[in-house]
């Protein structure tokens, strides 16, 4: 007798080659597979705002919540692997803010 078990999403499907009497069961323990952020240990979710990032903190060994203007600011001062902010940014900053900062150097 050949029993080949499949396991597709959740459903399961069982087929037996030769008839005999077979009783099945299938049980699903609980997952030790987190749901949620909160379930991890390297995520600190304690500053979780609107609209913040989830960044990883090198002095404390997690990941945690950050405002994206800090996100802005590390790229722009702080960054090591590719200085600064990425040029794309800034040319959309260019059109963007065209004619909305006017900056007056005076008279020579």
């Amino acid at each position: 007798m050949t029993i080949k078990v499949t396991q597709s999403t959740s459903s399961y499907s069982v087929k037996v080659k030769t008839a005999s009497k077979l009783k099945v069961s299938v049980s699903q323990e609980n997952s030790s597979m987190p749901n949620n952020l909160s379930q991890l240990l390297d995520v600190d979710v304690s500053g979780v705002g609107d609209k913040f990032v989830i960044m990883y903190n090198a002095t404390t060994n997690k990941y945690t919540a950050v405002n994206p203007d800090a996100v802005l600011s590390a790229a722009a001062v702080t960054e090591t692997t590719t200085v600064g902010l990425p040029q794309n940014f800034i040319d959309t900053l260019d059109v963007d803010l065209d004619d909305k900062i006017d900056l007056d150097a005076g008279g020579f």
